[in-house]
């Protein structure tokens, strides 16, 4: 007969290098991918890329609190009616610990790091085009506001994930159940 608390702890392991090596590859692909497209570009393209990385940052931040703070009963009773979604956000409402650290620890601490060395390379930009600024002057400010602007959006996502948990919940279900429903008609 199987050991329930070895099952437990196997499954604990196994998730925690699940985590790991999605960490890993996603960080490596997210950070090669804004390199190459920062390598020669300007200061506008770079900074939409940098504001676009802290707002999927701040995004998967909502999600992960949403998963974390809606109740079960209103989209067990959506998914009985079969309501577009709600079998998905169930399923993540059901795996809230797991959804809720892959968005919150992986998408968004990944995000975080990976704008900041965008930031890095926007300040290089800015620096390259001002030619009177010094680096370090130049990179303080835009670490800053990436910081400020991480921080205060996920700050306000964060009511906003509470208050709205079930619809961000059952829209991502949406979402889920649309790219579903792509791969299985192939």
């Amino acid at each position: 007969m199987a050991n329930p608390k070895k099952d437990t702890k196997k499954r604990a392991t196994q998730w925690v290098v699940c985590v790991f090596v999605l960490s890993f590859v996603l960080s490596m692909f997210m950070s090669w991918s804004s390199s190459v497209a920062l390598a020669s570009v300007g200061i506008a393209v770079a900074s939409i890329t940098v504001l676009l990385l802290v707002f999927l940052g701040i995004l998967f931040d909502i999600l992960g609190v949403a998963v974390t703070s809606a109740e079960m009963a209103p989209l067990v009773s959506m998914a009985s009616r079969k309501v577009r979604g709600a079998k998905q956000a169930l399923w993540m409402l059901q795996n809230a610990d797991r959804v809720s650290s892959v968005c919150n620890d992986v998408v968004g601490d990944i995000c975080g790091v990976v704008s900041g060395s965008a930031g890095a390379t926007l300040a290089v930009r800015i620096v390259e085009l001002t030619q009177g600024t010094t680096t370090f002057a130049v990179g303080i400010w835009v670490s800053a506001f990436i910081a400020a602007l991480t921080v205060g959006g996920k700050a306000f996502g964060k009511r906003i994930a509470i208050k709205r948990s079930r619809d961000i919940i059952l829209f991502a279900g949406c979402v889920a159940a649309f790219f579903n429903g792509k791969t299985q008609r192939r």
